[in-house]
């Protein structure tokens, strides 16, 4: 059972040990929001991370080559996707 994780503050909001026990290999990690500022410290959680592209640039944020983006039609697929969401 796969699950979407959706961070809308950073990640230091959180009790990230608590999360790392909660967020398994096969979920996936959605940014939005502020979360999009701290993406480097989510990749602790879990290494298929995506970040919504309109708010990361919203936010002035500069992506790396490296990270993964999506749009909102790609997220509403995704939320499709998966057997259950959670927005922290």
């Amino acid at each position: 059972m796969s699950t979407l994780h959706i961070f809308s503050k950073p990640l230091a909001y959180y009790d990230s040990t608590q999360l790392e026990n909660l967020i398994k290999d096969t979920d996936k990690v959605l940014l939005v929001g502020d979360a999009c500022y701290a993406a480097k410290q989510y990749f602790q959680l879990n290494d298929s991370l995506l970040l919504l592209l309109e708010d990361a640039h919203a936010r002035g944020v500069k992506l790396s080559p490296g990270q993964s983006i999506i749009n909102y039609d790609e997220f509403v697929a995704l939320t499709l996707s998966t057997n259950q969401s959670i927005t922290w």
